[in-house]
């Protein structure tokens, strides 16, 4: 029997409930009942990469299962069709072995080919990094809900979640980390149940870029603040932009234009948006500090509280200072020492604020200075 929340959907008409299966089936996220629950993955089905998972899981992995072989086919088709790499839906639900056999494989078509992992077990990142062969994985669990709570501004939003990622969670791989603010699968950050407004989420923005060396995702219409408004068909009023059904994107298209692509169609608040979006990703992709650099804990100073978080990545070639502040009323006023390992790592060169562009008249010396508003951030480079 196919599930139901109760309401109707574009198809409710034609559906009668019933589905003819047989054999029977587990569904995708591994249920074994005649009746799946409404949130059980029940329009896929689990393919059998000789795990039984009735019988605690028990491996059966020689001789090779023939899923892995179709599955190996696969890849390399669309490996010799050219594409840069593949993301991995629920890598975890499939078993590591897999990876591990199969990854190598198809690299052999093309070395520089990526694999990114979409996993949620922190415990078992490095794992499915170091054996499974992934290059990169999302992470979710880890920054993108700290931060998530940050934006919100909800009452156990901390800074520290920031800080347990890349002392601990991720500590030695951060840059096989992928991170992100928005994809298919969480609300846009503009939707009224998340921020409401875009803005609020570019200090979380920043951190994202500029705590690792690893890819930062944008998702499409993120940089001009699409909403995710509306009651879509099946993907209903849930904050997302839906993969569902046929449906516009508004402030997306409004940059499209009609095919000019020129945002002309956007205001001047979303314009805004996206060259600040522009600015972060041109500094962060090209710093030598982001993508090679260590990173130093500024420690908690003056008037700053856990909503509030600063670091310094630095490299022999480059020292950025990155200062967040999420407090939505609160300006971070405090004067920052720089220790003497990073003061040591490179020759000084004017203090300069990235994101604007603008030099700060600041001495070089051995602290910098800073005046921070509310829901903001920097970049200096000093």
């Amino acid at each position: 029997m196919v599930p139901t929340n109760g309401q109707k959907t574009p198809l409710s008409v034609l559906q009668d409930g019933k589905f003819d299966e047989n054999p029977a089936k587990a569904t995708g996220n591994n249920v074994f009942s005649a009746q799946p629950k409404y949130d059980d993955w029940y329009e896929t089905i689990k393919l059998n990469y000789g795990v039984d998972y009735q019988n605690s899981e028990k491996q059966y992995f020689d001789p090779i299962p023939p899923v892995w072989l179709k599955m190996r086919d696969i890849l390399i088709f669309w490996a010799h069709k050219g594409v840069d790499g593949f993301r991995c839906d629920m890598a975890e639900m499939v078993p590591i072995a897999f990876w591990n056999w199969v990854i190598p494989q198809v690299k052999k078509v093309n070395p520089d080919l990526i694999f990114i992992g979409e996993a949620y077990n922190p415990k078992v990142y490095k794992q499915y990094l170091d054996e499974g062969k992934f290059d990169y994985l999302y992470d979710k669990v880890g920054l993108y809900d700290g931060l998530k709570r940050l934006i919100r501004n909800e009452p156990n939003a901390d800074v520290k979640d920031i800080r347990f990622i890349w002392q601990q969670e991720s500590a030695g791989f951060g840059h096989h980390m992928l991170r992100f603010l928005e994809n298919h699968d969480e609300e846009r950050i503009a939707s009224a149940a998340f921020a409401g407004k875009a803005e609020l989420a570019l200090p979380a923005m920043v951190v994202s870029a500029t705590l690792g060396g690893g890819p930062v995702m944008l998702y499409f219409g993120q940089e001009v603040g699409e909403p995710g408004k509306g009651q879509e068909g099946f993907g209903g009023d849930d904050n997302r932009t839906t993969i569902f059904d046929y449906w516009g994107v508004p402030n997306h298209q409004k940059w499209m234009n009609g095919g000019l692509f020129d945002g002309h169609k956007l205001n001047a608040a979303q314009q805004n948006l996206r060259a600040f979006y522009r600015q972060l990703l041109k500094v962060t992709s090209t710093s030598d500090a982001v993508l090679n650099g260590k990173i130093y804990e500024v420690p908690v100073t003056d008037n700053m509280n856990n909503r509030m978080y600063a670091f310094i990545r630095y490299s022999g070639k480059q020292r950025l200072l990155v200062v967040a502040n999420f407090d939505r009323n609160q300006t971070l006023t405090a004067n920052i020492e720089i220790p003497d390992q990073v003061l040591k790592a490179k020759s000084s060169v004017p203090v300069t604020e990235l994101l604007t562009d603008k030099k700060l008249n600041i001495p070089a010396g051995t602290a910098i200075p800073i005046k921070l508003g509310p829901v903001s951030a920097q970049i200096i480079e000093f």
